[in-house]
C-alpha cells in the first residue's frame, strides 16, 4: 500500500522537486520561493536545518492530514523530509523527499507516534552546502493518555480500586505486548472510556478469568489494539447496564411512558482479536430501552465458540430486542466472524420494536446497518441474519451489504434475512457478495440483492476448520478484493 501520499508545492526557481509516492500541490506562503526574482545574501556557507521548536504540525479539520511547516533557511536549495511510524521504522511513510518550499502535507492516521527528519539542502547557485545535521522531531496522533495501567494488572481489580471519574472522556493505555487479566465485569459509569494498547503493532493481551467478565456500559466505549481471550467468560463481550448511569429521555408510546437511554458517544471495537466468545457480542441486558447512536466493529477477528443456551440460542450476537431499542448506525467492516461452538444464535442482529415513529422524539429519523469487506463463516447457520420489528422495510432505514463473503450463514437466506424478508428495498445497497451454502451451492438472492454482482465461486479458504480464511489467489474474490482484507494473501 502506498502510504507516501504527500502534497507539496513545486514552484522553486531553477529546481525540479524529486518526490516519493504520489504528490500533489501544497502552498507555502512567504517562503521566499514564490518570487521569481528571489536572491539570497547567504553564500559560500554550510547551512543549518530548522530547529525542532520551529517546526509546526497541525491537523486538518477532518483529521485526515497533517500540515508540517518550518521557517525558510536563506540560501537553501530545498529540504529533504522523511517521516516514520516509530512502531514500524522499516516502512517509511515518506522517505528522503525533496521539498522545494517550507511546508508539506502528509496523511494522518489515528494512534501513531511519528518521527520527522528534516534536512536543509544546499544550493549550488550560491555555493551553499547541505546542513551538517538533520533535525529530528516527534509528534503523535494518540489522544492524550489519562493513565497507563501496568503490565500484569487485573483490570477488574484496577478499576474497582481506581473508579473512572464521573462524566468524563478518558484514555487508558495498556503496555504494548503486555498481559492482563479481567476477573469481573468492567463498568465505567457515565464516562466514555478508551482502552487501548500503547502500540498499534504490538497488542496487549487481556484474558477474562471469570464467568461474568466483560464490559458493562452506560456510555460510549472504545477498545483498540487488544487481543481478548473470552473463553472463561459465559456472558457477552459488551453488555449495556441494567442500572444506567446516564439520564433517560422519557418518551410516550402506545399510551405508556418509556425511558429511552440514548448513548451519544460511539461504542467501537477496532483492531482487536476476540477469541473464545461463548455468548453475544453486544446486548441490552433485557432491561432498559438502550439506543446506541453508533456501534463500529472494524479490523477485528471474532472467534465465536457459542455455548450460551440460556440467552444466545434464542437471541442474537447483536441484540437489543428485549429492551425494545436498536442501534442507529451499526457498521461492521474489514472483519471476520466465525463460529466453532456447539450452538448458534437465532439471529446475527435482532432489534426491538421501537422505530422512527418513537425515536423521532430523540432526534432519530434514519438508521443504517453496514457490512463491507467482511468474512462470515458458520454464523447463524440454522438461523436468520436479521430481525428488526420497528425499522424493517421503512424508507428511512438503509441497508448496505458489499464486498463480503458469507459461508453457511442464515439458513442459506442471507440477503433475504438481512432485509427481514422485505423485497426490493430502494434503500438497500448490495455489491459483490458471496453467499455460499455448506454444500458448495449458492443462495439465490434475487428480489433482495438485485445487483446482479453476486459471486458464485468458492473462495478457496486455506484452512477454515482452523480459522484461516485466506482466499485462493485464483478466485474471483481475490481478483476483486472481497471479504476481510486480512485474508487476501500476497501472490
Amino acid at each position: 500500500m502506498n502510504r507516501s501520499l504527500i502534497l507539496l508545492r513545486m514552484k522553486m526557481y531553477g529546481l525540479t522537486a524529486l518526490a516519493v509516492g504520489s504528490m500533489m500541490l501544497c502552498s507555502c506562503a512567504k517562503d521566499g520561493y514564490d518570487d521569481e526574482s528571489f536572491t539570497s545574501d547567504v553564500t559560500n556557507s554550510v547551512l543549518t536545518s530548522p530547529t525542532g521548536d520551529s517546526i509546526k504540525v497541525s491537523a486538518s479539520t477532518d483529521g485526515s492530514k497533517y500540515l508540517i511547516t518550518w521557517p525558510v533557511v536563506m540560501g537553501a536549495g530545498g529540504y529533504t523530509v522523511s517521516l516514520y511510524d516509530t512502531s514500524n521504522p522499516e516502512n517509511p511513510i515518506v522517505k528522503d523527499s525533496l521539498i522545494d518550499g517550507c511546508s508539506v502535507t502528509v496523511p494522518r492516521e489515528e494512534d501513531i507516534n511519528y518521527k520527522l527528519i528534516l534536512t536543509t539542502k544546499g544550493n549550488t547557485k550560491y555555493n551553499n552546502t547541505d546542513a551538517a545535521e538533520a533535525t529530528v522531531t516527534y509528534f503523535s496522533s494518540f489522544t492524550p493518555t489519562y493513565k497507563a495501567i501496568p503490565d500484569g494488572t487485573d483490570l477488574y481489580t484496577y478499576f474497582t480500586a481506581n473508579p473512572v471519574p464521573t462524566d468524563t472522556t478518558l484514555n487508558y493505555d495498556l503496555t504494548a505486548g503486555g498481559s492482563y487479566t479481567c476477573s469481573g465485569p468492567l463498568s465505567f459509569g457515565s464516562s466514555t472510556v478508551t482502552l487501548r494498547s500503547s502500540s498499534k503493532s504490538n497488542r496487549a493481551k487481556v484474558q477474562f478469568t471469570a464467568a461474568d467478565a466483560g464490559f458493562v456500559l452506560s456510555n460510549g466505549f472504545t477498545a483498540k489494539y487488544i487481543n481478548f481471550d473470552c473463553s472463561q467468560s459465559t456472558v457477552g463481550f459488551i453488555s449495556m447496564s441494567t442500572a444506567p448511569s446516564i439520564k433517560p429521555t422519557v418518551v410516550n408510546a402506545w399510551s405508556t411512558d418509556y425511558n429511552f437511554y440514548v448513548v451519544a458517544n460511539p461504542i467501537s471495537v477496532m483492531n482487536c482479536n476476540i477469541d473464545g466468545l461463548n455468548s453475544f457480542f453486544f446486548w441490552d441486558s433485557k432491561t432498559a430501552v438502550w439506543l446506541p447512536t453508533s456501534m463500529v466493529v472494524k479490523n477485528c477477528l471474532v472467534h465465536c465458540t457459542s455455548s450460551d443456551s440460556q440467552n444466545l440460542q434464542s437471541g442474537a450476537y447483536f441484540w437489543t430486542n428485549k429492551g425494545g431499542g436498536y442501534i442507529q448506525n451499526l457498521s461492521i467492516t474489514n472483519s471476520t466472524f466465525y463460529n466453532t461452538g456447539s450452538l448458534e444464535a437465532k439471529y446475527f442482529v435482532q432489534y426491538g420494536g421501537f422505530g422512527q415513529s418513537q425515536t423521532k422524539a430523540v432526534g432519530w429519523l434514519t438508521n443504517i446497518i453496514t457490512y463491507d469487506h467482511d468474512t462470515f463463516y458458520n454464523m447463524c447457520a440454522a438461523g436468520q441474519w436479521g430481525n428488526y420489528n420497528g425499522i424493517a422495510g421503512k424508507g428511512t432505514s438503509y441497508w448496505v451489504m458489499t464486498n463480503s463473503i458469507f459461508y453457511n450463514c442464515s439458513s442459506g437466506t442471507t440477503a433475504r434475512r438481512f432485509l427481514a424478508g422485505k423485497q426490493n428495498q430502494s434503500t438497500a445497497t448490495f455489491n459483490y457478495n458471496t453467499y455460499e451454502k455448506s454444500d458448495g451451492t449458492f443462495e439465490a438472492p434475487a428480489g433482495y440483492d438485485n445487483s446482479g454482482t453476486q459471486i458464485e465461486e468458492d473462495p478457496g479458504f486455506k484452512d477454515a476448520a482452523n480459522g484461516d480464511f485466506t482466499i485462493s489467489t485464483s478466485s474471483k474474490q481475490y481478483k476483486l478484493g472481497t471479504g476481510d482484507p486480512r485474508w487476501i494473501s500476497a501472490e
